[in-house]
């Protein structure tokens, strides 16, 4: 069974206009058009969009996303450790707010 491309945004949350993106980059071709000129995509162009949705989940570029799923390029290690030091600051920086956030409540508590 092919979907068109509305049918696709809807099952998947995401707009019409990413999954055209997604084409225009090369990211997810559909598998065919109908005679309309409408875009269909197949079983296995959906199982590829959800792999590209969890790579964008875990915060990856789309180039990097292109890259990986070529098989060329950066290696998967690579772009996994970059993620990891991300996550770290983040942590890291969430940590300090939270610590910030504490003693200006304690602060305003004490009066």
């Amino acid at each position: 069974m092919l979907l068109k491309v509305g049918d696709l945004a809807r099952r998947t949350g995401l707009t019409v206009r990413t999954l055209h993106h997604y084409d225009e980059v090369g990211l997810l071709k559909p598998s065919g058009r109908s005679d309309a000129g409408y875009r269909l995509y197949s079983q296995a162009d959906v199982q590829r969009l959800h792999g590209i949705q969890t790579m964008r989940q875990m915060g990856l570029a789309l180039s990097d996303i292109a890259e990986l799923l070529a098989g060329e390029g950066v290696a998967p290690q690579r772009i996994i450790g970059q993620q990891i030091r991300a996550l770290d600051q983040q942590i890291t920086q969430a940590t300090e707010l939270r610590g910030r956030l504490t003693m200006l409540r304690d602060g305003l508590m004490a009066g």
